[in-house]
């Protein structure tokens, strides 16, 4: 069994490849209670403020430099920043478990610690005010969420009706609600109670809030529907070919303000899933990915990028493996080597140039993160896993329902 003092400097000298610990000049960030409304902000006083104080750095910290909860330069957080949970257990002995803010600059910083275990809570989401994560515990009856205060450290706790609910995550824009997967989808405040059924029937399981929180698009049988956040089907946005027999339309993540990002399992031999640009106006989608037969061991797509001229994909391979792609001009995908990686490989975000890349190892559960330049091959390590420690639980972007690389016109 690994100790928590071996553990603490096995993060900090292997599996955050030698990072310094960075001295905070600066203190943290003042808690600012917000007053709670029934069904509005019923996080209250839970939620404590992450504006940056004067002395606050307005920097962030260089490739391997890891920095204490005090540090983070609140104002700089955004689109390309990740939280990203990480373990030293392993399938033989428990291990502790920390939960790290990483900038787009391949610095970290250390929010919160937890004993060791191991069985961690599973991080859901990133609230969209910045100030809190969301946790869902493993295993057991009506698995209770947890909300880490991001500032304080402090933990709530709270239950939802049901243990078959499926927790998608904080509605937007600050996440003062979430939204829930069951007989339908529906939207809960954060003490478990219903505030609303936005669409009711089985099958729906994917929701993607606009940035003002009105709207969600949900999946669909012939393409996804625009709901309202108060419940109800605004708009049906159909997609050509898409039916209920093949599995339909998801959605992924916005494209543009407008415009959704979709996978819809296409008719091929082997029901490949192909990426859709559906404006949620309902004029005519556009089929960003060709369709996929599996011949040049690309099996569909979930997810895809624009940096340029270049669409990259998150391209699902054979025996379950996720591998990133680079569409060619006559729509076939030629691999994408992440060096060092096992070839299984998972886009979390995007800034610049660069992907935020969770490569999973191939003989053992564990995963790490990088930073990944797809254009020039180049990596950046993050988070590396220790040799048969599972490293990376999960990793949520911040905004990961619209990341895309800045450069895109």
């Amino acid at each position: 069994m690994v100790t928590a003092g071996a553990a603490l400097a096995a993060v900090a000298a292997t599996a955050l490849a030698g990072g310094v610990i960075a001295t905070a000049g600066a203190s943290a960030a003042t808690a600012e209670g917000n007053a709670a409304t029934a069904g509005s902000r019923s996080f209250g006083a839970e939620a404590g403020s992450v504006t940056a104080t004067a002395a606050e750095s307005l920097s962030m910290l260089p490739a391997g430099r890891v920095g204490a909860r005090a540090a983070i330069p609140w104002r700089l957080v955004g689109s390309g920043w990740a939280l990203a949970e990480f373990t030293t257990a392993s399938a033989k002995a428990a291990g502790p478990v920390w939960l790290f803010l990483v900038d787009p600059a391949g610095g970290r910083y250390q929010v919160y610690r937890w004993a060791a275990t191991r069985q961690p809570w599973q991080l859901v989401d990133w609230s969209g005010d910045k100030t809190r994560a969301l946790f869902e515990n493993q295993g057991g009856s009506r698995p209770p969420l947890h909300q880490l205060v991001l500032a304080s450290g402090k933990v709530s706790t709270f239950r939802l009706p049901s243990a078959t609910d499926f927790v998608l995550g904080y509605t937007r824009p600050s996440g003062t609600n979430i939204l829930v997967s069951g007989h339908g989808i529906a939207r809960y405040n954060l003490a478990g109670v219903l505030q609303a059924q936005l669409i009711s029937g089985s099958g729906y399981n994917a929701a993607l809030s606009s940035a003002d929180g009105t709207t969600e698009v949900v999946n669909g049988s012939t393409g996804v529907e625009l709901v309202s956040n108060t419940g109800g089907v605004i708009r049906r946005l159909h997609v050509p070919g898409a039916t209920a027999k093949l599995g339909g339309c998801t959605p992924v993540r916005w494209w543009n303000s407008s415009t959704a990002l979709v996978s819809c399992v296409a008719n091929t031999a082997i029901y490949s899933p192909r990426i859709w640009l559906v404006p949620v106006s309902g004029s005519p989608p556009l089929a960003l990915t060709a369709v996929r037969n599996g011949r040049d061991g690309d099996y569909g797509d979930t997810d895809a990028w624009r940096f340029g001229k270049t669409v990259y994909v998150q391209a699902l391979g054979a025996c379950g493996v996720r591998y990133i792609g680079r569409q060619r001009s006559n729509g076939s995908v030629a691999p994408v080597n992440v060096p060092g990686s096992a070839g299984n490989n998972a886009v979390v975000a995007t800034s610049g140039h660069r992907m935020l890349v969770q490569e999973f190892s191939e003989c053992t559960p564990s995963s790490s993160v990088v930073w990944f330049s797809p254009a020039t091959g180049a990596t950046q390590d993050v988070l590396m896993a220790p040799e048969s420690e599972d490293g990376v639980v999960s990793v949520v972007a911040y905004n990961r329902d619209g990341e895309q690389p800045s450069d895109l016109p």
